[in-house]
């Protein structure tokens, strides 16, 4: 018998809820429906002239945000026309380090072909099969290592480094002797 009351007491409860929240909607809409459509405050408008002007301040502002800096450098720095010889030799190391550079092949009358492969400033032994940086190593010969990069077959010769450019060569400077990069 409880039960039966317990069933019916929470029936009512939802149904007293469903009128309340009902009636709370019902005093929202008229509130909405009772502000005017014209603003109190419709003699202060703006002129169009400064409402543009406005508008012209607001995309300023939204681009500034959006806009994404990449210089590396300093921009206060003061001296950016010109390259030390430190951003010379900086920019050079990094053009090194990013080359995919074939070192040397090693090929050993009995056992397994081996290849040296510099890439981001270290040096790494690879054998036939193995994965590398430009795919999967299909064949070693003297000089030469053939990869597969996505269904493409490729070559890597041997390469020596690049020499320096000649700004940032080292020579026996003397003071009379001085070279400047710019």
């Amino acid at each position: 018998m409880e039960e039966k009351y317990l069933k019916d007491f929470v029936i009512s409860l939802v149904v007293i809820l469903l009128l309340a929240f009902g009636m709370n909607n019902v005093s929202l809409l008229r509130k909405v429906e009772t502000i005017p459509k014209e603003s109190k405050y419709a003699g202060l408008v703006m002129g169009e002239e400064l409402l543009s002007q406005i508008k012209e301040i607001e995309s300023s502002i939204q681009d500034r945000k959006d806009f994404v800096f990449t210089v590396e450098k300093d921009p206060l720095e003061q001296n950016l026309i010109v390259k030390t010889m430190k951003d010379l030799q900086t920019q050079w190391r990094r053009k090194i380090e990013n080359m995919v550079r074939l070192e040397s092949t090693i090929i050993p009358e009995n056992g397994e072909k081996r290849a040296a492969i510099t890439y981001k400033g270290s040096t790494t032994i690879y054998k036939i099969g193995d994965d590398f940086i430009k795919g999967n190593i299909i064949d070693i010969e003297q000089g030469t290592v053939t990869y597969n990069y996505k269904g493409t077959v490729g070559t890597i010769n041997v390469k020596k480094l690049p020499e320096k450019p000649i700004e940032i060569q080292e020579n026996n400077k003397t003071k009379k002797n001085r070279q400047y990069n710019w």
